[in-house]
């Protein structure tokens, strides 16, 4: 019986998470990325005067707690130009600050926020992939399917399991619960295996 509990309250959980990352409302969506997974873990990258890039942080663009982050972001998203990527997210570049913002429907936080080490050439790298991933699902070969349904969700998680940046990349977009996409910008296991 709890485990018929437990599973009907993680549904909730997750339909409710994803309910509100759908929202329409860039404020909404940047307070969901600014108290989750981006400012646990990039919150030092927005310190005054901090430079990544050979960009430095604006003296006035001051980000000391949670809100003054959401408020960045969802200046970022209601100011710039978002690209689409696969898996219907949204990518942003603010120049003035090196910071990338996605917009991810699918994820728990709404997605992510920070300043990546290489600046722009991620943000052009991020949209290059999607050209090439649009490119290779024009020209798929007979060889190129059967090489795919080669893997097929078996519970793993995790990048230490894979094997490859192509077998990581199934796994992110067709399996649940996947913990490969750290920073949601689509990318898998960007460590070890995609870079």
């Amino acid at each position: 019986m709890s485990k018929i509990l437990y599973s009907a309250l993680f549904i909730i959980v997750t339909v409710s998470s994803y309910a509100e990352c759908l929202v329409n409302v860039p404020e909404e969506i940047a307070d969901k990325i600014a108290h989750g997974h981006a400012w646990i873990n990039h919150s030092s990258e927005f310190a005054e005067k901090k430079k990544i890039a050979n960009i430095e942080m604006p003296d006035n663009q001051k980000i000391a707690n949670p809100e003054e982050f959401q408020n960045h972001i969802s200046t970022i998203m209601m100011t710039k130009t978002p690209k689409i990527i696969p898996g219907n997210r949204k990518v942003y570049w603010d120049d003035n600050t090196g910071t990338i913002v996605f917009y991810d429907p699918l994820s728990n936080d709404c997605g992510t926020a920070f300043r990546p080490n290489d600046g722009k050439e991620y943000y052009e790298r991020v949209l290059m992939r999607k050209e090439s991933d649009k490119d290779r699902s024009k020209m798929k070969t007979t060889s190129q399917v059967r090489k795919t349904s080669n893997f097929q969700c078996d519970g793993r998680k995790h990048c230490s399991q894979m094997k490859s940046c192509e077998e990581a990349t199934f796994f992110l977009n067709n399996c649940p619960n996947t913990k490969m996409d750290g920073n949601n910008d689509g990318i898998p296991c960007e460590k070890q295996w995609c870079n």
